[in-house]
């Protein structure tokens, strides 16, 4: 897992597990944007403005769609990312 903490309380975590191009990943609840998960694929060292793509599966309601620059999602548990570098910047 990601080596961020994961807290638990009364209520429950406030993690969710999610995964991005195949590696597992321990994330707050809420929405995690654009930047984080170019970072979570690639590493700190990833310029999110080199040019990347990346979409999803297993989202709310099932739902699949494509994140763009600057944007976020709200992660559910077990939700699927892709991140591919597009060679443009």
């Amino acid at each position: 897992m990601s080596d961020l903490k994961e807290d638990k309380d009364d209520k429950g975590p406030k993690t969710v597990d999610i995964v991005v191009n195949d590696q597992p990943h321990s994330v707050p609840k809420g929405k995690i944007s654009f930047d984080q998960l170019v970072k979570l694929a690639f590493g700190d060292g990833a310029n999110p403005a080199d040019g990347y793509r990346i979409s999803y599966d297993r989202g709310h309601g099932n739902a699949s769609g494509k994140l763009k620059p600057g944007g976020s999602v709200q992660v559910v548990e077990g939700m699927d990312f892709t991140v591919t570098g597009t060679g443009q910047s």
